[in-house]
């Protein structure tokens, strides 16, 4: 299945683009594709603030929310002062 990826701030710079489409397994979860993401990266996934279909995943059961077909994931990273 696909979902959309929408990037802001230092995810963009460091995955490179603004709008990713990626091929997921069914099930996967949240926690799977921030995982898949950021292994390569310096970007450590629990500083990012995610979204699922508009909904902070906070608000959501967790983390280890399943996807479905279709969804899209808003990552930005948080504002530190």
């Amino acid at each position: 299945m696909q979902i959309e990826v929408r990037t802001y701030g230092t995810a963009r710079f460091v995955l490179g683009d603004k709008q990713l489409t990626i091929c997921i397994d069914d099930g996967a979860t949240i926690e799977d594709v921030l995982a898949d993401l950021t292994e390569d990266s310096d970007i450590d996934p629990n500083d990012l603030v995610v979204m699922k279909n508009g909904i902070h995943a906070q608000q959501l059961s967790s983390e280890a929310t399943p996807l479905e077909d279709g969804d899209q994931l808003v990552l930005a990273d948080t504002i530190d002062e």
